[in-house]
């Protein structure tokens, strides 16, 4: 069972030719426990996807430590799967090759790398486009193969980078909840970034809510929406719940607080 631990973590962008050092994220502790979906909010600048990139490994910190299990993150790792906002998938090939090049890489046997691919199209719906090159699909059905391939090396952990924040809003809704769908199945740990309050909301079984730069936990919240979806209610009865909407409100007060100056240009 997989946990991650974030201890006293800053991280300091330096200076670059006219312009200073900038502190992304100051004293942020975390503690992420097995089958967590973590959404993460706040406004641009305040450190989410630096938070995400420490995870991931592509980023050292400053100060502090990045655990996962009790031992120090100090690069990526098939352990952690990453499904970045922009699919980067390789348009060269087919669905299925896409799906596969991780497991390729890892040196997999064929057949066991052909039933596992196959399974994870499966399971966000997109077996019968095994063989389709990649720029024949919608935006949506991409991100869905980015989705299976993350899912394919079976990491203990999943980073989402604002995976649905480039979709129409038909189809970012029905991502959602094929996501969750995706971890009651698979469950996985998730950290998925997000600007979108309803998104963080509806998804998130943790909510960190984070201030502007130098990026702080400013709250976090434990939430049951998501598994009120799970169980058989309906996305639209939750997202009208009176409960959903006052915390909605609540959230968007401490991202946004009334008469605050907007400052959207620093570094994430």
């Amino acid at each position: 069972m997989s946990r991650i631990d974030i201890n006293d973590v800053s991280v300091v962008f330096p200076a670059r030719e006219n312009t200073p050092a900038v502190t992304a994220l100051d004293g942020v502790t975390l503690v992420l426990e097995a089958e967590t979906f973590a959404t993460v909010i706040g406004r641009s600048g305040c450190g989410k996807t630096t938070l995400l990139n420490l995870l991931a490994g592509f980023q050292a910190p400053a100060t502090g430590t990045v655990m996962l299990d009790g031992a120090k993150i100090t690069g990526p790792g098939v352990e952690r799967g990453v499904v970045f906002q922009k699919n980067a998938l390789m348009p060269w090939l087919n669905v299925f090759d896409n799906v596969a090049l991780g497991l390729r890489f890892q040196g997999m046997p064929k057949a066991a790398r052909q039933e596992r691919v196959m399974t994870c199209l499966d399971w966000v719906g997109l077996a019968a486009f095994a063989r389709h090159r990649v720029y024949e699909l919608s935006g949506g059905m991409q991100q869905r193969v980015g989705i299976a391939r993350a899912l394919a090396a079976d990491p203990k952990i999943l980073l989402m980078d604002e995976p649905l924040g480039a979709l129409d809003a038909l189809t970012r809704e029905n991502l959602q909840e094929l996501i969750l769908q995706l971890w009651q199945k698979a469950g996985k740990l998730i950290l998925f970034i997000t600007h979108g309050i309803e998104e963080a909301l509806f998804l998130g079984t943790k909510l960190v809510v984070m201030t502007p730069r130098p990026g702080k936990i400013h709250t976090t919240y434990n939430l049951s929406f998501s598994r009120r979806f799970l169980a058989g209610e309906s996305a639209r009865s939750i997202k009208a719940d009176p409960a959903f909407i006052q915390l909605r409100e609540e959230v968007l007060e401490v991202i946004h607080p009334r008469g605050a100056d907007d400052d959207d240009d620093s570094p994430r």
